[in-house]
């Protein structure tokens, strides 16, 4: 059963970044931001999609396009007749192309490089406006130049139309098994789940067990984006998602289905990992990051409205995290709900269910994630304006941030459904994070602890997340949204904002789905951990060796690798290696002391040194200090016997 009947109501109504924040520099928490610019597309009007901020024109100066998809809605008459356009702009406005890609886009565009050459692609999902369903769905892979096509993806016709259903989820690059080459995952309204290689084939073909064809069959419809993490670093990217469930059906594995969702992990070859019930269909794209420190990556998730609002159903909605210590756990059933339990203190009751996703940050400075979600009633009356709001931040232990929730007003007090995915950036420079979202005709910045700073307005509703980054080299951050114009409502608009005055920024979420290619996970910041707390060398003066041996295993804890060094203060102590590069996998080194010339009794041999850096700055854990003892005397070792149980 689709989901699309009930939601087309509310429609008609209206490469990785670390999280956590690097203070660089300071700027007047007073700074402004400028008028707004619009710049008028050639596309129909911006509904849900985000902009994407990326790169594409290569030319050295590192500066973002700002890339965005068009419905084909034509606000001065109410029809369905304009373009419908994927666009890319530069930094100061200036057209960089645009496509017509035959169907609506509510996603948010991504860009990578899918075949390894070099140069970045830019791949969209169409078809995806319920207020418009005469459109074939699908997936569009363009050159940087948005010139050629370099391949187009059919979903199925489920209802048998004559459409193919559309896709809202934005498409998700990542390259799952580490070949160098980025594959395409996405869900669709025609029920599953879908990962395509470079090229645009699809990899998930004729699972075992779930459903003989193209993609994975959910057995309802799919909104969700996923996110793309390797969660136990094996070089292999797990896929994290989230579906819709509507009772009375039977799923491919013979399950009974019931109202509610599931929040998927699948392995890169299609199989189910987690199959988590959840109470709620799941819209929200999950979000992954290691919110507590601990090494280990949690899932956060939304969900939606659609069976809160069913049949007056008042159920408690709730923001989940959970818990990825048992994903791998094969003695568990995949829909055991103790395969992806509840992370401790979660999930959180919120006073409204939502359409929005989660942004991870750290909004409080103690280097742990914070989670920010909106939550929306799109069907109460609040104010003259359908649909009320609020925006929630909490610790990772559960606990709400001081100031929120906020619940968001316009200029004029008035309310409306928060269908916007919040982001995070330290838009001022003050070494202090920002919250920007969504409402009305508004993007509205909130301080961390939940003051309103800014209220920046447009002459349209915008529905998106607003991006945030310097896209035209000034040194001055600008911040990005797609709406229209009132006093032209036939075109989609960008709107644009530059802060006054220049300030080197902090962008731990700048855009709805974190980074240009939509994973949606916070990467850990390198983390040099392990070594020992003492080494303590026995040698027995009876043996007529000269030296003593042991070994010392660290490793980085976190992302990518670190350039590490060790250093002993005694000559007598040397270690083997004493430089190199590490990662999860860690090394091991050889500590071989020299024991000629010492006397029986113990002796202090200062300490071993290891240092990690990353481009020449030290990481977190590091210097590991090591003190070195070593023991000359008779040394006696006994050995016992080893006690087996029996079976």
């Amino acid at each position: 059963m689709s989901k699309l009947g009930r939601t087309f109501f509310l429609i008609l109504m209206g490469l990785a970044v670390l999280c956590a924040p690097t203070y660089v520099a300071q700027a007047s928490p007073q700074a402004s931001f400028s008028a707004p610019d619009a710049y008028r597309l050639y596309g129909g009007v911006i509904d849900k999609s985000s902009p994407t901020l990326a790169d594409l024109t290569l030319d050295d100066n590192g500066q973002p396009e700002v890339i965005v998809g068009t419905t084909a809605y034509n606000g001065t008459n109410g029809s369905y007749t304009s373009a419908t356009r994927l666009e890319a702009r530069r930094g100061n406005g200036n057209l960089w192309f645009s496509v017509d890609v035959g169907a609506p886009i509510n996603s948010s565009p991504a860009v990578g490089d899918l075949d390894g050459d070099g140069e970045p692609e830019v791949v969209v999902s169409v078809g995806g406006d319920v207020g418009d369903p005469n459109h074939h769905g699908g997936v569009r892979a363009y050159s940087r130049y948005g010139s050629t096509l370099l391949w187009s993806f059919d979903t199925y016709d489920n209802d048998r139309n004559g459409w193919r259903e559309g896709v809202f989820s934005s498409p998700t690059l990542c390259d799952v098994d580490s070949d160098g080459d980025m594959e395409v995952i996405f869900g669709a309204w025609d029920q599953r789940i879908y990962m395509l290689d470079h090229q645009g084939n699809s990899l998930w073909n004729n699972i075992p067990g779930t459903y003989l064809g193209r993609g994975f069959l959910n057995g309802d419809s799919i909104w969700s984006t996923a996110a793309c993490v390797d969660l136990n670093h094996d070089g292999n990217s797990e896929i994290i998602i989230g579906g819709d469930l509507t009772a009375g059906g039977v799923l491919p594995d013979g399950t009974v289905s019931e109202d509610g969702g599931f929040i998927y992990v699948f392995d890169k070859d299609g199989n189910i990992l987690v199959r988590r019930f959840v109470s709620e269909a799941v819209y929200a794209a999950p979000a992954v990051g290691d919110l507590d420190g601990d090494g280990d990556y949690e899932i956060v998730s939304g969900t939606s409205w659609y069976w809160w609002n069913a049949n007056g159903r008042t159920d408690p909605s709730y923001v989940y995290v959970f818990d990825t210590s048992n994903v791998f756990n094969a003695a568990m059933d995949y829909s055991d709900p103790g395969k992806l339990p509840h992370a401790s203190g979660w999930p959180r009751q919120t006073n409204y269910p939502g359409f929005s996703s989660p942004a991870l940050a750290d909004l409080d400075g103690d280097s742990d994630l914070e989670v920010v979600i909106g939550t929306s009633h799109p069907f109460l009356s609040n104010d003259g304006i359908a649909g009320d709001g609020s925006i929630y931040a909490w610790h990772h232990t559960g606990q709400l941030v001081s100031g929120w929730p906020v619940h968001p007003k316009n200029q004029y007090n008035d309310d409306a459904p928060i269908f916007s995915s919040p982001t995070v950036a330290d838009v001022d420079g003050d070494g202090v994070q920002e919250v920007l979202f969504s409402m009305l005709w508004d993007v509205q910045v909130y301080s961390a602890n939940g003051v309103l700073e800014q209220r920046l307005g447009t002459r349209w509703t915008v529905w998106g997340s607003p991006a945030v980054g310097d896209t035209d080299g000034d040194g001055q951050p600008e911040i990005w949204i797609g709406g229209s114009h009132d006093g032209d409502a036939s075109r989609g608009y960008l709107w644009r904002w530059e802060l006054t005055a220049a300030a080197e920024i902090d962008t731990p979420w700048p855009m709805f789905h974190r980074t240009p290619n939509n994973t949606r996970y916070c990467s850990r910041p390198p983390q040099l951990a392990g070594g020992a707390s003492a080494l303590l060398l026995m040698h027995d003066s009876r043996s007529g060796s000269s030296s003593e041996t042991t070994s010392i295993f660290f490793r980085n804890v976190g992302e990518g690798e670190i350039d590490w060094q060790a250093t002993a203060s005694s000559g007598a102590v040397m270690v083997t290696p004493s430089s190199g590069m590490t990662g999860l996998s860690g090394v091991t080194v050889e500590v071989t002391v020299s024991t000629e010339g010492y006397t029986e009794g113990m002796h202090d041999l200062g300490t071993i040194r290891i240092v990690g850096t990353v481009d020449g700055a030290p990481v977190e854990g590091s210097p590991i200090a090591i003190p070195v003892t070593l023991y000359v005397g008779e040394v006696h070792r006994t050995y016992l016997p080893l006690v087996t149980r029996g079976q």
